[in-house]
């Protein structure tokens, strides 16, 4: 009988280990954790593939977002754990929202957790594939 996993469920052997070096990819395989955002009737999904996911205007970032002055150049950073996925502000001028509260410290995302930068929400999500 197969073993179901739980939807949030990143301790598998599908997961990669984490890296010593942040811009190698941490996912080898069809497994991924990453923010989801409906932009019109497209559903767009942003892949955390590094151990340090920045977000925020700044074009060096692994996630730019253009043209939002809510949103600083170096706004927040997602840090691969082990298994676990942390979210926290970089002193952004208007914070990041984590389902709808202001975070103060790095804060712990769970699959479905609604993350808001600036004017843009994003649903924390794993995807299977390939």
């Amino acid at each position: 009988m197969a073993k179901h996993k739980r939807p949030d469920d990143f301790a598998s052997d599908d997961v990669a280990k984490p890296t010593d070096d942040p811009m190698i990819p941490t996912r080898k395989s069809g497994v991924q954790a990453g923010l989801e955002e409906v932009a019109g009737s497209e559903t767009l999904f942003h892949a955390i593939v590094t151990d340090s996911f920045d977000i925020g205007r700044d074009p060096e970032a692994n996630l730019v977002i253009r043209k939002d002055t809510k949103t600083s150049r170096k706004h927040a950073t997602i840090t691969r754990r082990g298994q676990a996925y942390f979210i926290e502000d970089n002193g952004s001028s208007n914070g990041t929202l984590v389902n709808g509260a202001k975070i103060a410290a790095a804060t712990e995302l769970k699959v479905g957790d609604k993350v808001k930068i600036g004017n843009r929400e994003f649903t924390f999500a794993r995807r299977t594939g390939d």
